[in-house]
């Protein structure tokens, strides 16, 4: 991705989140204003109701009272002296002559008139002979349309501080929350090659979650690339001895007739042709990622033979280099390792001997590891060293978890592969040792 992009992609991300706070702000004060409105219209009816009921109940009980003479008058009479002594309710008997004509037509209860407005209470008197009726307009003592508008605007005024709020604190929070996101495609769009450990790998939240999901990523994809280009540098460094000698031997077979040395010219190339079988299948071996690696994929190495027969066929070199070299073998010892790696981490640790050593090399081997010493020259007697050697040991023994460790001291190279798990020192120098030029 490019870095315009992260950017854009952040603007956006934080972009939604504060949308996202500003519609739950808006909707949720939209819902409480619908829900305060209607509250408000329901308490005007609830105590409408409840102030004439009271006002009927007491209007009744004076209506049904005997007079001061122990005449009874009628509903009538006793619903016009009742009228002008209660504040905005009306009072009707079923004689009243101004008894409005849709009252007439409502049975007892309560009742709303959808027209104007008006509530209505019937109520049968005096045992139901008489019919009393109360109305309360729809301006009455207790109508709230006059406040409406005030009331609406102060929800709108809340509303507009409660989005305006939620807006800033929703900003706040997209930026906190989208901090650790930018943090994270800005590190992994500026990490270059190997492994690294992205910021946030400790949350436990999905954040972290995401953050060690491409910490591993890119570790494995560094494992990858190193592998490959680890294959890539001992392929050419491991190949190109077999390839000289195959060719060599081609080359005299295609100009001599005689038999024994075309033999020793087939011989040669049937070995060269046996150990780039084992190159090859070290190299495939060491290119593979720990859960390519099958762990049944093992074969038994004898390591004295296989030391035998490589210093047998370096004898020459040795013998043109004035080389004294002593072993000391067990020839019982044996070691599992993939196919091909034993053979090669010999065949490097030997040669490099070979190509440094200066009067005499000791090599040493048992079930418990080789040991190979050697005197140094200044300068190697192969100028075509690439560096690759021990480097190929110790990628070996980090494979099949030997431990590994080489150092100069005093004019004496060292260096030690023990067949066991892999210790501290495993591809590290011999303490107290200086540097040594790798071949």
């Amino acid at each position: 991705m490019a870095r315009g992009g992260a950017l854009s992609g952040e603007a956006t991300f934080q972009r939604r989140l504060r949308r996202a706070f500003l519609r739950l702000a808006a909707a949720t004060t939209l819902l409480y204003g619908a829900l305060i409105y209607l509250f408000s219209v329901g308490t005007e009816e609830f105590l409408l109701r409840r102030y004439l009921g009271a006002v009927v109940e007491n209007a009744v009980a004076q209506i049904e009272r005997p007079g001061v003479d122990g005449t009874r008058p009628s509903v009538l009479e006793r619903v016009q002296a009742l009228a002008p002594g209660v504040e905005g309710v009306r009072f009707y008997a079923r004689a009243s002559p101004d008894l409005p004509a849709w009252a007439a037509s409502y049975g007892p209860g309560t009742h709303r008139r959808l027209d104007d407005g008006a509530m209505l209470r019937v109520v049968p008197t005096r045992g139901g002979s008489d019919t009393l009726y109360a109305v309360i307009d729809g301006d009455g003592i207790l109508d709230i349309d006059d406040l409406e508008p005030y009331v609406l605007l102060a929800l709108l005024l809340i509303g507009a501080a409660v989005t305006g709020l939620s807006g800033a604190v929703g900003a706040v929070l997209a930026r906190r929350l989208a901090l650790p996101l930018v943090t994270l495609t800005r590190e992994v769009n500026s990490h270059g090659e190997g492994p690294v450990e992205f910021s946030g790998v400790q949350r436990r939240d999905e954040v972290g979650a995401l953050s060690r999901s491409f910490t591993a990523l890119v570790s494995r994809l560094s494992g990858f690339l190193q592998r490959e280009q680890e294959f890539t540098r001992f392929a050419s460094h491991e190949l190109r001895t077999s390839v000289a000698v195959f060719k060599t031997s081609l080359a005299v077979l295609r100009v001599t007739d005689d038999p024994l040395i075309r033999d020793r010219a087939v011989t040669r190339m049937a070995q060269s042709a046996n150990e780039m079988a084992d190159l090859v299948a070290a190299l495939l071996a060491l290119g593979r990622s720990p859960e390519e690696q099958n762990p049944h994929d093992v074969q038994e190495l004898n390591v004295a033979a296989a030391i035998e027969d490589l210093l047998d066929r370096l004898a020459p070199l040795a013998t043109q280099n004035r080389l004294r070299m002593e072993r000391q073998l067990d020839a019982h010892a044996r070691v599992w390792a993939a196919p091909g790696l034993g053979q090669v981490l010999i065949d490097n640790l030997l040669r490099n001997a070979v190509a440094y050593a200066d009067t005499w090399i000791l090599v040493r081997a048992d079930a418990r590891g080789i040991e190979i010493e050697n005197d140094v020259r200044e300068q190697p007697r192969s100028s075509a060293s690439t560096g690759y050697g021990l480097q190929i040991v110790s990628r070996i023994c980090e494979r099949q978890g030997w431990a590994f460790a080489y150092g100069l001291q005093s004019g004496r190279f060292a260096a030690r592969v023990a067949f066991l798990a892999v210790s501290e020192t495993a591809g590290r120098q011999i303490p107290g040792a200086p540097d040594v030029k790798l071949q």
